[in-house]
């Protein structure tokens, strides 16, 4: 009898790895979390252990999801959403146990969220001491508890065996095709009729999943739900809606077994390669009939049969090419030298000058390739790109466009008074379209050297209106945060977060509060430990566990300056807030004297200024 995988889910073993992958997942959620979960892995065993009682008595319930409009042009936008935590790591913890089987039941056809071929059915269970660590590097998350191949390994050969389809084997008629709204219209029903024919004997945890998902469903106009539509922006979503399309797989095949065809799919990207146009004809009907099955549709503007040239230039791109390889270089070497470093900005920039419609808003394979050159100048900490990125973030709003350009604009020694004036800019005009955008845009302003007194009353106004979306008064709220706040914009910041009802800007706001004196924030932190609200009592915890535990204090110690950079103590100044006003002399001491040693390296201002007001109080207290 097979071993029933919904009772392996409370397993502690499973649930530390699905933790890492979850945590790793965030990274790329639509929707960042402000303490990047450390106040959940604070008492990781505690709430794992949480998490597996309720699923073994069946009481496990998920939770609403955080919810924002991801714009995709100026005129259109997707539903983006980001899981709990808890929700997160029980859906990685469910992939993990069905993956394996269900990836047997893919062709190699297709190349998207693949389980790893050396990974084995006692890797995923072996309890490794590795998994007991609470804060992982990602590299080792990806080398060692990652059980399927990274998109960014698997996307290039997809492409690459679609071009040596197209150069070697003389295929001549390319078929391509859209989905529409893919995620948002999978049938759940459907789904779990898939799930259960593949795996039988599973039906525990193939229906618990089930009822997640529709949980998780889009309300329909009058109310009620669909039964359609699954998360987007996360791992296991992508994972689902991979076996979603294997009746559409299936069928291909078998047309492969009648046709010199040649089909590949990355996600609901899919290419039919033929010799013959009829063929090309009869594999795009027959796509559309098997999408139909799925409740899926076609999307007629962009379904096309592209042939010989057409395809070259749809396939190939020798900018994208020459750029990749130049990231290929920065990526493999440790360091670079002045003169290597300057021959790869120089190589950067001449395939910048090739990039169409740099004046205008850049869209399609132009933007695919801008990005990339984003990234190149990203590794390199170069700002040759900075007045082209914030011409892009102004005019245009697409989500990936905008991930790219925060990820660039945060991480830049130079040019950030241009770039603080810039964002500044676009916030008061009003040319924003969407929250998503002013959203990331603080967030961007977090990172800067620079920042006049103007944004932080903008960002005090933008918290206080009720009228903005509350992802932008959240970001908001964290910008406030960077400032050396005074006692009396202290108390002003206190009082509103009593008032505020949303849970997302009150976690927020504590960030902000960390730097009440000692009293008043033990005062906040009794007050936040009897919320009712699950995520601000564990926050409250977790502020009272750097004060009071100093076991668990030191460990967050180390880990803030064992691999000192500044843009991580940016994320993590509430914790030298909170360890400063440490019960133990100790630990206090120690703060201070690693906040010496970095201070020379610090470059913002406003950070250097935050500790040295740290500084100085821990010397008066020593005084005394």
């Amino acid at each position: 009898m097979a071993a029933d995988y919904y009772d392996k889910l409370s397993d502690l073993s499973i649930l530390r790895r699905a933790w890492h992958l979850a945590r790793n997942d965030s990274r790329a959620d639509f929707i960042l979390d402000p303490y990047r979960f450390a106040d959940f892995a604070f008492r990781l065993d505690d709430n794992l252990e949480g998490i597996a009682r309720s699923l073994r008595s069946g009481t496990y319930h998920p939770k609403p999801l955080l919810t924002i409009d991801v714009p995709k042009s100026s005129l259109s936008v997707r539903p983006g959403s980001v899981l709990s935590i808890e929700d997160k790591i029980v859906m990685f913890a469910i992939a993990c146990l069905i993956a394996p089987h269900l990836d047997k039941k893919l062709p190699d056809a297709v190349y998207s969220w693949r389980v790893k071929k050396q990974r084995t059915k006692k890797d995923l269970f072996e309890n490794h001491e590795i998994l007991r660590f609470p804060f992982l590097k990602r590299v080792t998350i990806q080398r060692r508890i990652e059980f399927v191949e990274p998109w960014y390994g698997l996307w290039p050969n997809f492409i690459k065996d679609a071009e040596a389809a197209y150069k070697e084997n003389g295929y001549r008629f390319l078929v391509l095709s859209d989905i529409v709204a893919y995620f948002e219209n999978i049938d759940i029903g459907l789904l779990r009729d898939l799930l259960l024919h593949y795996l039988p004997r599973q039906p525990k945890i193939i229906n618990f999943l089930i009822n997640l998902l529709d949980y998780w469903s889009w309300p329909a106009v009058h109310g009620g739900m669909t039964k359609r539509g699954i998360p987007q922006g996360n791992g296991v979503s992508s994972f689902l809606g991979n076996i979603y399309l294997l009746p559409l797989d299936k069928a291909f095949l078998q047309l492969q077994k009648r046709y010199d065809i040649k089909y590949l799919r990355y996600m609901d990207d899919i290419k039919v390669m033929a010799k013959d146009i009829q063929v090309a004809r009869d594999s795009l009907f027959l796509m559309n009939e098997k999408l139909r099955e799925l409740r899926l549709n076609i999307q007629g503007a962009k379904t096309r049969i592209l042939k010989d040239g057409e395809i070259r230039e749809e396939l190939f791109d020798d900018r994208l090419a020459r750029v990749n390889s130049i990231i290929d270089k920065i990526q493999k070497k440790k360091s670079l030298s002045r003169d290597e470093r300057n021959s790869l900005v120089d190589n950067l920039r001449i395939e910048l000058k090739r990039v169409k419609g740099r004046r205008g808003v850049i869209g399609d394979k132009e933007l695919r390739l801008f990005r990339r050159l984003v990234t190149g100048f990203a590794l390199l900490r170069n700002s040759g790109m900075v007045r082209l990125v914030l011409d892009q973030l102004e005019r245009n709003p697409d989500s990936r466009l905008i991930y790219s350009a925060v990820h660039y604009l945060r991480f830049l020694d130079r040019n950030m008074r241009t770039i603080s004036d810039r964002i500044y800019r676009f916030l008061i005009e009003g040319g924003l379209l969407f929250p998503y955008q002013e959203a990331n845009c603080l967030m961007t302003l977090r990172y800067q050297r620079d920042l006049s007194a103007d944004i932080f009353r903008e960002a005090k106004k933008l918290l206080r209106s009720k009228r903005k979306h509350w992802y932008v008064r959240q970001q908001a709220a964290l910008l406030i945060s960077m400032k050396n706040l005074s006692n009396r914009e202290l108390d002003a910041l206190n009082k509103l977060a009593a008032d505020i009802e949303n849970g997302e800007i009150k976690r927020a706001l504590i960030h902000a509060l960390a730097q009440l004196p000692k009293e008043k924030l033990m005062k906040l932190i009794q007050e936040l430990i009897i919320e009712n609200d699950p995520k601000i009592q564990r926050l409250g915890c977790y502020y009272n566990g750097l004060i009071s535990i100093q076991e668990r204090a030191r460990e967050r110690l180390d880990s803030l300056f064992k691999n000192y950079y500044e843009d991580a103590l940016i994320d993590r100044m509430y914790e030298v807030e909170v360890l400063s006003k440490s019960d133990y002399s100790d630990i206090r001491a120690c703060l201070k004297n690693n906040l010496k040693k970095i201070r020379a390296n610090v470059h913002r201002p406003l950070i250097r200024k935050r500790i040295d007001v740290i500084i100085s109080r821990l010397d008066k207290e020593n005084t005394l």
